[in-house]
């Protein structure tokens, strides 16, 4: 039953990511040749901004909400999930507030206009519990609501954004997406079990931001080394330099995505494992690692071997400064996929959340100490240098702290 269960999760995700990839083949292109390494580049370096805001209203529940959700009753469902979502709406209230305040007080160069037009994804990103989904381990409405949505801002893309000077309405309908998803959800979950929908106490609440604060550091931290970077390239360059690293980036963001729905599934399925028997998880585990180890290392060696055609066709003239970068960061996803399984997959769903963070706190050093040097000298190719030596670095000690705990996925 729990395998059947799995193989639909997987398909479905698979199915969402598939319709992604066919919808970022149409739009991505588009967008890169319309908008220009210039405007393409000033809305990567204000989606930074707002992913900052994506990272504090997660706080950690991308993962432990989906590994609660998936181990209580379906009685006490109810209760966890408004004390997540009160959580959420709090530390969402909190982020608007403060962020006019400060916008309001400093002068700044960041285009307020497009950072209004992309607060959509922040608010989305509230909404769409897609962690509930995924805790009841049903994938496919995860699946139907993005598709619904994004077919709609595809079409709003195609329509409304003609030259550059349309970025506005490209920036709006790429981050209308979530928000769109996130009624539909919403909606179907108020007529399906109303019961979810209630007044948290402050106690659960309290405890949802405690159990999500280890994994809420190691998130930041993580994001200290991806999302910070192109925010300092951006300080430290020009847009146009940010669109070229932004374009290659996008194609290696891809690649990975191509993995997250196998991750996605397993998570609250490993989490379930471990509770019952470690031996049984962790031959899971080795399981799933050789088959996304083979397909992601081969999928990288593609990528760096004709990444000057892949540029060709996807970004077309203009990018030709992205072709050296996208070799460079073309192996991430082979990685970033071992990593995965050895931190979120295997030291998260069975307790080494300290471990976790710690790496992590210590990549993030690591990025800072290299970020700053290595820019100023190289511009996006030394930002692509610096996230595949702390992507290495992330993976192996990782690797080496399960070798101590006596787990061995390799």
């Amino acid at each position: 039953m729990l395998k059947n269960k799995l193989a639909g999760n997987i398909i479905s995700l698979f199915t969402l990511k598939g319709a992604e990839y066919i919808i970022s083949f149409i739009t991505l292109p588009y967008l890169l040749r319309v908008l220009g390494p210039e405007k393409y580049g000033a809305i990567a370096f204000v989606q930074v901004i707002i992913n900052y805001g994506v990272l504090l209203v997660d706080y950690g529940f991308n993962l432990t909400a989906p590994r609660d959700i998936a181990r209580v009753e379906a009685s006490d469902r109810p209760r966890h999930f408004s004390a997540i979502m009160g959580a959420k709406i709090a530390i969402l209230s909190i982020i608007l507030l403060i962020g006019i305040v400060i916008f309001s007080a400093i002068q700044t160069t960041i285009d307020m206009y497009l950072l209004v037009c992309m607060l959509p994804m922040l608010i989305g990103n509230v909404i769409f519990p897609i962690w509930y989904f995924q805790g009841i381990q049903q994938m496919k409405f995860i699946t139907v609501f993005n598709i619904m949505a994004r077919i709609v801002s595809v079409s709003g893309i195609f329509i409304l954004v003609q030259s550059r000077e349309d970025y506005l309405w490209a920036a709006f309908l790429q981050s209308f997406t979530p928000l769109l998803a996130g009624i539909i959800a919403m909606l179907v979950l108020l007529k399906q079990n109303p019961s979810l929908f209630c007044l948290p106490s402050l106690v659960d609440v309290r405890e949802k931001l405690y159990d999500g604060w280890d994994i809420f550091i190691s998130t930041l931290f993580i994001n200290l080394y991806t999302n910070s970077n192109i925010f300092i390239l951006g300080l430290m360059t020009n847009d146009t330099v940010v669109g070229y690293y932004a374009a290659a980036s996008k194609l290696v963001d891809a690649v990975k995505g191509l993995f997250s729905p196998i991750s996605n599934a397993i998570f609250p399925h490993v989490s379930v494992l471990f509770k019952e028997s470690k031996e049984r998880a962790v031959s899971f585990l080795c399981s799933v690692l050789r088959i996304i180890g083979g397909l992601s290392f081969t999928i990288s060696l593609l990528v760096f071997v004709f990444a000057e055609q892949i540029a060709g066709i996807v970004m077309g003239q203009g990018y030709e400064e992205s072709i050296f970068i996208l070799q460079i960061i073309s192996f991430l996803p082979f990685i970033i996929g071992l990593s995965n399984i050895f931190g979120i997959q295997t030291m998260v769903a069975m307790g080494m959340k300290r471990v976790f963070s710690r790496i992590l706190m210590l990549s993030a050093l690591l990025n800072f100490i290299l970020v700053f040097p290595f820019v100023y000298m190289w511009q996006g190719i030394g930002l692509a240098m610096t996230v595949v030596i702390v992507e290495c670095f992330v993976t192996i000690t990782m690797y080496i702290a399960l070798r101590k705990n006596n787990i061995v996925l390799l």
